[in-house]
């Protein structure tokens, strides 16, 4: 492929021959040096010195001495003259977005000549347009004009208040900005730019260094580049090569030759001033491509899928497009990236027998695992707690995530699960540090940082422990996780010198803010072999570079080009009547890269996807449909690509109950001695699938730690607080004289739910430490005090009773048939005598009914969740029965402690949906109760009738094994 570097470097050769060596070829980036480098290698014949090649910035840079300063170093300058002036008392971290905003647009003022003076005056305070600004034109003073009479100085709102408050003084902030910089001799771009057109206006020499400087696929110039290449032209110092979109040129041209009057093409908005003022050499052959490229346009139905359309263009290639070692020859094939969150996405969707890759751009820090995982020791040093007594304690939610980070959980994997196990299964809400300092790598980690001097220490000191610890796993390539650890040592370096420098002490939370701001703008740069492999860039890595097969992703209007202009408080109407670069400048600049870059390609892939996410809109970008109106419709296609989606009706799904099933169930069988729970069987009949998981499998959920008050330890709570509170009265007659001396006793209350809450969440933490019932769980102690306490009044109401047992445990032992015994067991949570019945009560914290048709409804699935209660203090009262043999009146009763402040019944009822319903007695269920529970209990253990899936699905919401079964 004759590509345009090529051609240039075989231009230049054949014109000069060895004279090439004084030559200075400056680029508009880096990766185009290097290929032309490579080009001019293969044309010599006899060992030469090869031409300087440097990019425009460098370029610039030679001819100062001031060296330029990183941005944070200048956002910290801007920063201390900006509060000199405004005195806003505004902290340094959040400053640095509107400095950066600044520092850009000074950055503008300087590199197109613009006055800041004349840019920052505030027109109200002027009646007319003076002679300073005789440069502009009717049209331009009169926008400028239009802009201001918008504000009223008798009706300002509060916005535009504050805009010319800041506005009227930018202009000394950029006075004094410049002062500061040149005490300190260091700068910015700009200043440089400006100076080498100053001093060419003022005739000094510019002391060039070259014979001749050649200029190459440059296209926006600002107009201290026009400057500098109209003094280079007129003293014949510069050759000028341009590389642009001919057919669009030709078009533009074509129409002036027929007296239209020509759109100029976004594409060649520049190229044609360009080609008028600064002419390449006469004899210069332009490399055009006779054959207009093959372009598919194709639509996705997501971003994932765009990975397997690279996949599958990779693996369609031309066999030709590959080397002797089977790599796709350099210069030949690109995938280019519109969007750099999408280049992890894409090298894991190229294919496997390409082994050589070649990334030429930069990847956001702030997406990288990385920086995850220093935001994670950030939140972990926030939330610490240094107790007086001298121990430092880890909050869980900050403990975990570090141990099962993707850069640590690998380095010892088992110290960090037995760890996060130990955590886990003592429900450890705060932990100590010393538990966790089991390694030196966890010693590192977690330790108090007092100060934001030692915070830079302690980061560094983990990210080199990490970055050392991956050089022993050898087995998996990490080379692109060690790069992200690297850049991230560089920047808690570079912001640590920063501040010793300029002798700013800082909080820890000032320090963590200001690198969370300072990674959000950096990018991380890959390195690798350029002239090798597969090429993976960025739109604007792709200037003056060619390549014969392309794909080119999120070609979305919004991502390319972008929508937003760039963040200027240089209002639109001033940039644009003052010459500064506005939104259609940068869509010009984005149009001539896109065209650019496809024109001497061969095929050439674009995608977009076309689902609306987020902020994106799902339409394709301009320059798409600029192809499918003006682009010939035999060199165009369009194509779809949806993802496979394998929609089927979900299989029943049982399990038969084979020798080891029926094994396990036999457990509950005389003459084994399992107990089935009352619980167990609510299971079975909401689920016989869900039953099996549980006890048959054991298949147990994983425990998490539990801080705040879920239902189930809700119930627990106060079930333990009525136990303790009635367990001095247990076998005697309570009367409403009981129930007031212990409603006084509110330190007693207290004193047993505080024990309650102990026992569940600060059992791991010594007294001395934390005392103090944290956050939301305040509130709910007071929510539970307040149930206990009513629910004490509605038993003044139902007194006397005599309580015969609290957590009462009881078991029987049932025959279902000639040889089946069942065990039947669990804990009634009270039993008294009313009125000479014997009352079965269960606490309810959930909710449920009341009152039931018949007894078959008991048993079903879709009914028995609402009567679970019902079900199971009659299974109760049943055994209770069977074990005492008594004649005595069993009566199941039910305190629902939702209801509890409307109601102080705990009777049951059972009757007909609408109608008179009686209360509830074993007596009147009895036969037709246990009928119904043998049934089903022959049913459980017998080995023909298989688990199977609950047919009622709401039975499966909140289930903890519904991924399991799909249901």
């Amino acid at each position: 492929m004759d590509t345009f570097l090529k051609e240039l470097a075989t231009y230049y050769y054949n014109t000069y021959q060895t004279k090439i060596t004084d030559f200075c070829f400056v680029f508009p980036g880096r990766r185009a040096c290097l290929f032309f480098k490579e080009h001019l290698k293969k044309m010599v014949s006899e060992p030469i010195w090869a031409p300087k090649t440097l990019t425009i910035n460098e370029f610039i840079q030679d001819f100062s001495t001031i060296p330029v300063a990183d941005k944070l170093t200048l956002d910290f300058e801007l920063y201390q003259v900006y509060e000199d002036i405004y005195k806003t008392g505004v902290s340094f971290d959040d400053f640095l977005p509107w400095g950066e905003i600044i520092l850009n647009d000074f950055d503008d003022i300087d590199k197109y000549r613009a006055d800041a003076k004349q840019v920052y005056t505030n027109l109200l305070a002027i009646k007319e347009i003076e002679d300073d600004y005789s440069f502009l034109s009717e049209d331009q003073i009169k926008v400028i004009k239009s802009f201001w009479a918008s504000f009223n100085p008798n009706k300002l709102s509060e916005h535009q208040t504050d805009f010319v408050k800041i506005w009227e003084k930018l202009d000394d902030v950029y006075e004094e900005f410049n002062k500061r910089l040149h005490l300190k001799n260091i700068c910015y771009e700009g200043q440089i730019y400006k100076t080498i057109a100053n001093n060419i206006d003022n005739k000094e020499p510019l002391n060039i260094k070259h014979p001749k400087i050649i200029f190459v696929a440059f296209n926006a110039l600002n107009r201290c580049e026009e400057k500098l290449f109209h003094h280079l032209r007129i003293t014949d110092k510069a050759d000028f090569i341009w590389d642009y979109t001919p057919w669009l040129l030709n078009a533009n041209q074509m129409k002036k030759s027929m007296h239209e009057t020509p759109t100029r093409a976004e594409a060649v908005h520049f190229m044609e001033d360009n080609l008028i003022n600064f002419p390449a050499p006469s004899n210069w052959k332009f490399p055009e491509n006779k054959t207009l490229p093959n372009i598919e346009i194709t639509s996705v139905a997501s971003s994932t899928t765009q990975t397997q359309v690279i996949n599958q263009f990779l693996k369609n290639i031309d066999s030709e497009s590959f080397d002797s070692k089977n790599n796709i020859k350099a210069t030949e094939t690109a995938v280019i990236l519109t969007d750099e969150n999408m280049l992890l996405p894409v090298l894991h969707g190229i294919p496997k027998e390409e082994k050589s890759i070649n990334i030429t751009m930069g990847y956001p820090m702030k997406n990288t695992p990385a920086y995850g995982l220093i935001e994670l020791i950030f939140e972990l040093q926030k939330n610490c707690r240094k107790t007086k007594q001298g121990k430092t304690w880890f909050y869980f939610r900050n403990v975990l995530p570090i141990l099962t980070h993707q850069y640590l959980e690998p380095l010892d994997s088992k110290t960090h699960q037995k760890l996060a196990k130990d955590i886990v299964s003592k429900n450890k809400t705060y932990i100590e540090a010393s538990e966790l300092q089991c390694t030196h790598l966890l010693t590192s980690i977690f330790k108090y940082i007092d100060s934001s001097e030692n915070l830079s220490e302690y980061l560094n000191h983990i990210l080199f422990t990490v970055y050392q610890s991956f050089k022993t796993l050898t087995a998996v390539d990490t080379s692109i996780e060690k790069e992200f650890i690297y850049q991230s040592y560089l920047l808690v370096n570079h912001i640590s010198d920063l501040l010793k420098n300029l002798s700013i002490s800082i909080k820890n939370d000032t320090w963590i803010k200001l690198y969370k701001r300072s990674a959000e703008m950096q990018s991380i740069p890959f390195s690798g072999e350029p002239l090798k492999g597969l090429q993976v860039m960025g739109i604007l890595e792709t200037r003056a570079l060619d390549f014969e097969n392309l794909v080119v992703l999120n070609m979305n209007e919004g991502v390319f080009p972008q929508t937003g202009a760039t963040n200027s408080l240089i209002p639109y109407v001033l940039r644009n009547a003052f010459n500064l670069p506005t939104i259609e400048h940068q869509d010009a600049i984005f149009a001539y890269y896109f065209y650019r870059l496809i024109h001497r390609a061969k095929n050439v892939r674009l995608l977009y996807n076309s689902a609306a996410q987020g902020m994106q809109s799902g339409e394709m970008s301009r320059f798409l449909f600029q192809l499918k109106y003006e682009y010939p419709s035999d060199k165009l296609k369009f194509s779809t690509v949806s993802e496979d989606l394998n929609i089927s009706n979900t299989p029943t799904f049982f399990v038969e109950k084979d020798e080891k099933v029926m094994n396990i169930l036999s457990a509950y069988l005389l003459p084994n001695t399992k107990k089935l729970s009352p619980s167990a069987l609510s299971t079975y009949f909401e689920c016989p699938m869900r039953f099996y998981y549980k006890y048959v499998t054991k298949a147990h959920e994983p425990d998490e730690v539990t801080e705040d008050i879920d239902p189930r330890i809700f119930g627990t709570l106060f079930h333990e607080a009525i136990e303790k509170l009635y367990l001095n009265l247990l076998n005697q007659e309570i009367k409403s004289e009981h129930i007031d001396l212990i409603l006084k006793d509110k330190k007693k209350i207290d004193g047993i739910l505080h024990e309650s809450f102990e026992e569940y969440f600060t059992h791991t933490i010594d007294n001395s430490d934390f005392k103090d019932i944290q956050g939301q769980n305040v509130l709910i102690f007071d929510i539970i005090k307040k149930y206990i306490i009513q629910f004490l009044k509605a038993e003044k109401e139902n007194a006397p009773f005599t309580l015969l047992g609290l957590e009462k445990v009881v078991n029987a032992e049932i025959k279902i048939n000639s040889s089946t015994i069942v065990n039947l067991g669990g804990t009634i949570d009270r039993l008294d005598e009313k009125d000479g019945s014997i009352r079965v009560i269960d606490y309810k914290t959930g909710a449920g009914d009341d009152k039931f048709s018949n007894i078959e409804d008991l048993f079903k699935q879709e009914k028995h969740k609402k009567l679970k209660a019902i079900f199971q203090t009659l299974l109760y009262s049943s055994i209770l029965q069977e074990n005492e043999k008594s004649p005595q009146t069993y009566i199941p009763g039910v305190v629902w402690v939702k209801k509890i402040f409307t109601s102080n019944d705990y009777s049951l009822k059972k009757g007909p949906a609408r109608g008179k319903a009686e209360t509830l007695t074993l007596n009147m269920v009895k036969d037709e109760f246990k009928d119904t529970l043998f049934t089903h209990l022959e049913d459980l253990f017998n080995a023909n009738v298989a688990f199977k899936q609950t047919t009622h699905i709401d039975n499966c919401k909140n289930c903890s094994y519904a991924n399991i079964c799909g249901k």
